[in-house]
């Protein structure tokens, strides 16, 4: 699985002066939006400062670029003009295998899962040679179903996409909480959403970033305890043992595994 941030910040590629107070924020990942924070008279020159940014600094965290829906002119000009750059590319619209077509096989995607016809083809999207990753986008699926967007409406999305990410190892970002000042309602959320599987909860301010982190992010006492279990695994040679009262087999070595694999990954 490529490497992948917990709490990645969508910052406008028009606003490039937030990136410093996102980084002191705690953000372990940047999303450069040109899509949905742009206005459709500012793309061409927030593109252009993009590009004159990203290929004359380099950045210290993860850093993904969400370029314009592959079915406008914007985003095809999107793609074309980043695509030597070395940055992984969040497509938006992704919804069929046909949508591969446009995209040069060495560029490294993250599909954007926000339609229903992206759900039913989730399979061969999730499956693509060059997809690392899949973020789900709550917002405009709910809009397309007719749905509230709360967690009950956006369960059945989501849990596709889990499913899906764990088939083809890749990793799962979720979609932000977008009341910025609903630390209650973030907090409640991110905690959901980390039980089902996601990887990871994109952010929209900078207040959001730690409280995401606190759910995404192993404690200290997680990672002694996941060692010491898998410690115990090698030690005893046997398929199922019992470590302070509870019984442990392979399914629990690999939650333990992946406890520290996401301790490691977000060093």
């Amino acid at each position: 699985m490529t490497k992948f941030p917990i709490s990645p910040i969508f910052i406008p590629a028009n606003k490039l002066d937030y990136i410093d107070k996102a980084l002191n924020s705690g953000a372990d990942g940047i999303i450069f939006d040109l899509e949905d924070s742009i206005l459709q008279e500012d793309k061409r020159s927030a593109r252009d400062n993009l590009y004159s940014f990203l290929a004359n600094n380099s950045l210290n965290t993860i850093s993904y670029i969400r370029i314009n829906d592959l079915n406008t002119e914007t985003g095809i000009t999107d793609l074309d003009t980043f695509r030597d750059l070395s940055y992984e590319i969040i497509i938006p619209k992704f919804e069929t295998d046909k949508d591969f077509i446009k995209i040069p096989g060495t560029l490294s995607i993250i599909p954007l899962i926000e339609t229903p016809l992206a759900i039913r083809n989730l399979d061969k999207i999730a499956s693509g040679k060059n997809v690392v990753g899949l973020a789900f986008g709550a917002a405009d699926f709910s809009s397309m179903i007719g749905s509230e967007m709360n967690w009950d409406a956006m369960l059945y999305a989501r849990s596709k996409i889990i499913v899906e990410c764990s088939i083809n190892n890749i990793f799962s970002i979720d979609s932000p909480f977008m009341n910025a000042l609903d630390a209650n309602g973030l907090e409640s959320e991110s905690k959901l959403s980390k039980s089902i599987g996601f990887n990871g909860k994109a952010t929209i301010n900078p207040s959001q970033i730690n409280i995401v982190k606190k759910y995404f992010l192993p404690t200290d006492e997680e990672i002694k305890e996941a060692k010491e279990i898998i410690n115990e695994f090698k030690k005893s040679n046997k398929g199922v043992f019992s470590f302070k009262g509870q019984v442990i087999d392979k399914p629990i070595i690999k939650i333990m595994e992946n406890r520290l694999m996401l301790s490691e990954n977000n060093k």
